[in-house]
């Protein structure tokens, strides 16, 4: 027995470490396959740590082989982030269970709704075509038609208290159950409820907190200039991670990139794209390329994030489209995939004494299994290699501003631990 994760670990915390652990107790199976992020993270941002480091630890506290989700995916609204995921899971042929982490421990309430969506009955999308006229974002159209749908139309269920939609990891529950169904999967769905701070909790208040708390720390202890201050938040920090890893993060930390730092590359795509070219990037919809246009100079992001924020557009959905414009991913190069599904299976890391999840996963999987860069392009069609090299091209520009590597892809090895 095999059971999946999808994770971004951004950072690894001891949340993370308790959602392994409790899984494999429920699933009965030491055996965990994780399918993560890269370099660039679900936010719209650069990860604090890049994927090699991020595998190694996620390895020594329980994972026993990680699987990169590739960049487009990665760094796409939470349905595409979910179907990349579920598809290389249901494409490795191997797993049996995807255990994910919620604020809700209610599997069969995710999983009404997601037939909901998943079906979308006429009525529904009646009514989220209306909400949608209103200039409404579209997360909040969705969850306003889903009220009224259910209220109005499935008396038998009508007591579910859907504010439970309103967080971010509920709301992935819901689109990996859906990307199930969409996939007519056999793979079970397990939800683990979430034990300690909130998502959105931006404090470390107990040893299981957020990775928004841990990031908002991190933060402030770059910022801040008193050495006695600078020990607390480390402190603090240390407190919501495992003890064999706390080496290595603040060994690792040091300079990492943040979407702030590549305002003058921004602000040279931006003068030298054209308003059609701008509008081919992925989540450019709606005419947020004239947005972007307006405000794209401002001296900070954070300026830049409130002047383009609105009603219709969510700070979620900006920081989409400026990360797809700095990665130059485009409608186009996503969605071949979301059609005729993921092309390959990347291993980033596994266990020594995992090796033989490798050999199981080599064996059946439905798509070619890729352990070494350098020889995968004569397996893999014209359409994978275009979204390798996507892969490539987001590595460079993570290390851009930090070591200045070129060519990661192909110097930084297979992680074993």
């Amino acid at each position: 027995m095999i059971f999946g994760i999808i994770a971004e670990y951004n950072p690894f915390h001891n949340g993370h470490f308790y959602h392994i652990h409790k899984s494999k107790k429920i699933t009965k199976t030491e055996n965990c396959i994780v399918i993560m992020s890269g370099n660039f993270v679900q936010r719209g941002e650069p990860a604090v740590l890049n994927k090699q480091t991020r595998t190694k630890l996620a390895l020594k506290n329980g994972a026993s082989m990680v699987i990169e989700l590739p960049v487009p995916f990665a760094t796409g609204s939470a349905d595409i982030f979910a179907y990349g995921a579920v598809n290389i899971l249901e494409n490795s042929n191997i797993i049996d269970f995807l255990c994910f982490g919620a604020e809700t421990n209610n599997i069969n309430h995710i999983t009404y709704i997601a037939d909901i969506l998943t079906n979308e009955p006429k009525t529904f999308k009646e009514i989220l075509r209306e909400e949608l006229s209103r200039g409404i974002s579209y997360p909040s159209a969705r969850y306003n038609a889903l009220s009224i749908y259910v209220k109005n139309y499935q008396m038998d269920i009508n007591s579910i208290d859907l504010s439970f939609l309103k967080t971010p990891n509920n709301i992935l529950a819901l689109e990996y159950v859906k990307a199930l169904k969409l996939h007519n999967s056999a793979i079970k769905p397990i939800v683990i409820q979430r034990k300690g701070n909130s998502f959105h909790q931006t404090e470390i208040t107990s040893p299981i907190s957020s990775a928004t708390a841990v990031r908002t720390a991190l933060k402030e202890f770059e910022l801040s200039r008193i050495p006695e201050t600078k020990e607390l938040i480390k402190n603090k920090i240390k407190s919501s991670l495992p003890e064999n890893i706390w080496e290595t993060f603040f060994q690792e930390i040091i300079n990492y990139p943040k979407l702030e730092n590549y305002l003058p590359a921004l602000d040279y795509i931006l003068r030298t794209k054209t308003k059609k070219e701008l509008s081919e990037i992925l989540d450019m919809t709606e005419g947020l390329e004239n947005r972007i246009l307006k405000h794209a100079f401002e001296k900070n992001t954070e300026d830049l994030f409130q002047g383009l924020k609105t009603k219709r557009y969510t700070l979620t959905k900006i920081k989409h489209a400026i990360t797809h414009l700095l990665l130059d991913i485009k409608k186009s190069d996503i969605a071949p995939y979301m059609d005729k599904g993921l092309p390959y299976i990347r291993i980033l890391g596994f266990r020594k004494d995992k090796e033989f999840l490798l050999r199981e996963l080599t064996e059946k999987s439905k798509i070619p299994v890729i352990t070494n860069i350098k020889s995968a392009e004569k397996k893999l069609s014209p359409l994978a290699v275009s979204l390798l090299n996507k892969e490539k091209l987001a590595s460079d520009i993570y290390y851009m501003l930090t070591t200045k590597e070129i060519n990661t892809e192909y110097t930084k090895p297979i992680v074993i631990v």
